[in-house]
């Protein structure tokens, strides 16, 4: 028998009541259906209701001239030179390319689109929420889209916020948005100016019958990595699924920082430190972690006199290099400002997921047996990190559910494990 009676142990326990609330409502855990591998950015001048086949079909172009056999697109990305592996990559990069080039897509009226008198950026605005309800119509509108409008700075307030507010109008138009709405604050640094955008988006929200829409933060400057826990928590209280995921802005935060231009990049150890920041703050809340862009652009000679096919293998081959690292830090997700980066960001994911799929089948199906029978091999964390990876897989089509079953699994058995929403746990139409 036991020397604490009950009563004891629930009297002298009572006062961690409501540290289990707020743990509870900081970490709420959860990940949603879907985290895309990379978010691309558009100037709204730019945006074009076929933008997306327009963007696979460069892409396409790309690899055939420069990456059009496995063994040519493992050297120029830095993969896996191995026949088997460089075989699946090539396939998969040509098979996305064709059906899904873009799986979340950002119109920009910030830094991308600059400073423009007001008629004009009213026009694209309104013109660029048409042309997302032309793409949906046509059935070629990413999984995720959305707007990043200009910050809450005083010098670009006003005008934001007025370009958010035509840019939700057209885009409702007469009944409501496409599914997979979402917005991106930019340079956010103090908790604040979220709960603010807040306050406006509901309004909007409230005044156009829209469901609730994702909002991500753009984390770009110190204070705002400084302020990461309470964002998060701010982010969080707004209620569920408005906050939706942080992205570092590399090159804006590495300035800010002093770092000469020549060092400015993801990898560099000052941003690596702002993105693991990020990943702490956002640690078991469900929210994505998104990492940041590549500057070094696939250009050819079509594009630019000059340039060549060196050029788009270097380019290639840093773009790779970054996801490749990224996805090794826990960063599945990044930002392409160009369509010949769909090449090296397709064919780096499919590396990453090919690399050690089988060993994660097999030891999540051991797992999946030994929790069964009661002899648990894997730690719980570490069979959720399997799941993880095998999901990935499926996501992009890297894995089908004939060879899970081949591997004694099955996909709902993975999603469990995995700690991911089940489909008919989704968040609403206007929500990722």
């Amino acid at each position: 028998m036991p020397t604490l009676p009950p009563d004891v142990v629930a009297r002298l326990t009572a006062a961690l009541d409501p540290v289990d609330a707020d743990l509870a409502a900081r970490h709420p855990g959860g990940t949603r259906a879907r985290q895309p591998v990379h978010t691309c950015y558009l100037p709204a001048d730019q945006m074009v209701p076929d933008v997306v086949p327009a963007w696979g079909a460069r892409a396409r172009a790309l690899l055939a001239a420069y990456g059009a056999d496995p063994a040519t697109l493992a050297a120029a990305t830095g993969g896996d030179p191995r026949p088997q592996v460089a075989a699946a990559v090539h396939a998969h990069t040509r098979r996305v390319l064709a059906a899904e080039p873009i799986q979340d897509l950002r119109v920009d009226l910030e830094d991308g689109y600059g400073l423009r008198p007001d008629d004009a950026e009213d026009a694209d605005a309104v013109r660029a929420a048409t042309a997302l309800r032309a793409a949906s119509a046509a059935g070629v509108l990413p999984a995720r889209y959305g707007l990043r409008p200009k910050s809450l700075d005083p010098l670009v307030r006003d005008r934001g916020l007025r370009s958010l507010d035509l840019f939700l109008t057209a885009l409702v138009g007469d009944d409501s948005p496409p599914p997979g709405l979402v917005l991106t604050l930019p340079k956010v640094s103090d908790p604040r100016q979220l709960r603010v955008f807040a306050d406006v988006l509901g309004e909007l929200e409230r005044r156009l019958g829209l469901d609730p829409v994702g909002l991500e933060v753009q984390v770009e400057t110190p204070a705002a990595v400084l302020a990461l826990p309470e964002l998060v928590r701010t982010g969080l209280g707004l209620g569920p699924g408005r906050l939706v995921g942080l992205h570092v802005g590399t090159y804006d935060y590495s300035a800010a920082l002093g770092i000469t231009a020549a060092h400015q990049a993801s990898d560099h150890p000052a941003v690596e430190f702002a993105t693991t920041m990020m990943q702490l703050a956002a640690a078991g809340t469900g929210l994505d972690v998104a990492d940041g862009s590549s500057n070094l652009l696939p250009v050819d000679g079509d594009e630019r006199p000059g340039a060549s096919g060196d050029d788009v293998r270097r380019a290639w081959h840093r773009h790779a290099e970054l996801v490749r690292r990224a996805w090794h830090r826990g960063l599945y997700q990044g930002w392409d400002l160009h369509p010949g980066q769909l090449v090296s960001r397709h064919a780096a994911v499919a590396g990453c997921l090919l690399a050690g799929l089988g060993g994660a089948l097999s030891r999540l199906a051991d797992y999946a047996a030994a929790r069964q029978s009661g002899a648990v091999a894997d730690e719980p964390a570490t069979g959720r990190a399997l799941a993880g990876h095998i999901l990935r897989a499926l996501d992009a089509g890297l894995l089908d559910d004939p060879r899970l079953a081949a591997a004694g699994l099955d996909r709902t058995t993975v999603i469990r494990l995995g700690g991911r929403q089940q489909p008919n746990a989704a968040s609403s139409s206007s929500s990722p």
